[in-house]
């Protein structure tokens, strides 16, 4: 059933959500593009991280009205001069255009002529990685001896949302969702898809993306940042990251939240800065923060990064991951959290 677009990735004073404008960081873009085709929609005044104009694929259903899915891209992070110098985050020095977007979604099969419904009217929206920041930063930072890195992932984001509200203003159902960083990106930019379409459901799911706490360097990937944290955010969001994740669930009680992860992943145990396992904290974190009705996990055994390339394969207690998305897409009531 689930026509999924797969992405590869691997891979923080308080800021508040401001209120969208159409100028935020540059004139309005058109959304209008060629349906059933990836097509490039570079935006004027947005900056990826060398300076360089960022944007968003769009892959536009034929027929008007239907829903959006949007998937945030990963890819690490950075938010000191080593880490902004060592591979630690993609795309850091790319002049993001259409060849590029077209090598990024090559993989990403989007057909909707064979889509059953709702998919065969959904538009495809893909946000590329390119800022170092989880797809959330305001700032220009000029490293000590190193590069100026915009960090304005958060800036960005709220010029497509913008200009995607204006052009699918009548979408009902949202699907916003990422990989890894975009994963983070998705969750900490949910607000914003949320605000901009008041009427619609609005559902999120983060692939390896769990909101468990940073070991090291939070107050100054936060400072580096300067991020947008959701609303509902007070003084914890400040030292403890699951608290971020905590303020998204709290201010969207009816949007469903799902995380896919592995219970031993590496990547986010090199970033989080953790040695031993981390299947012990992603225990808490499902036990003590994905205890609502409207938030479930399906988690595998594993030491393994992201799992939308293996949809079909990976399984958990005997349920196929497949399944268990298209239950989170579809809503159904067999929807439910899995764990090994």
């Amino acid at each position: 059933m689930l026509l999924l677009m797969v992405g590869a990735c691997d891979e923080h004073p308080r800021f508040q959500m401001d209120a969208p404008t159409a100028d935020a960081a540059g004139p309005m873009v058109d959304v209008t593009t060629t349906p059933n085709q990836w097509v490039w929609v570079p935006f004027a005044g947005t900056t990826c991280a060398n300076g360089t104009p960022a944007g968003i694929g769009i892959n536009r259903a034929p027929t008007p009205g239907g829903d959006l899915f949007i998937y945030f891209e990963g890819g690490g992070a950075c938010w000191d001069t080593t880490t902004c110098t060592n591979g630690a985050a993609v795309n850091l020095d790319v002049m993001y255009d259409a060849a590029k977007l077209a090598a990024d979604v090559s993989g990403l099969v989007v057909d909707h002529t064979t889509a059953p419904a709702p998919l065969d009217t959904t538009t495809y929206v893909f946000v590329p990685y390119c800022t170092g920041d989880l797809h959330d930063g305001t700032n220009v930072m000029a490293y000590p001896g190193g590069p100026t890195i915009h960090h304005t992932g958060g800036t960005n984001t709220q010029a497509f949302v913008d200009a995607l509200a204006a052009g699918f203003h009548d979408a009902p159902e949202l699907w916003v969702l990422g990989s890894s960083a975009g994963g983070y990106g998705a969750t900490l930019n949910f607000e914003r898809f949320t605000k901009a379409w008041p009427s619609a459901k609005v559902e999120l799911l983060e692939d390896s993306s769990p909101f468990i706490p940073i070991l090291a360097n939070y107050p100054t990937l936060l400072a580096a940042w300067q991020p947008t944290l959701p609303p509902l955010c007070g003084s914890e969001c400040q030292t403890s990251f699951t608290s971020v994740f905590d303020a998204v669930v709290a201010g969207h009680p009816t949007s469903r939240i799902a995380l896919l992860t592995w219970d031993d992943d590496p990547v986010i145990k090199q970033y989080f800065a953790y040695t031993g396992s981390l299947a012990p904290v992603q225990a808490d974190l499902i036990t003590n923060h994905f205890n609502h009705p409207n938030t479930k996990v399906f988690e595998a055994t594993g030491m393994n990064h992201t799992m939308f390339g293996q949809l079909a394969t990976v399984t958990s207690h005997q349920v196929r991951l497949s399944d268990w998305v298209n239950e989170w897409l579809l809503d159904l009531p067999t929807w439910a959290t899995v764990t090994p």
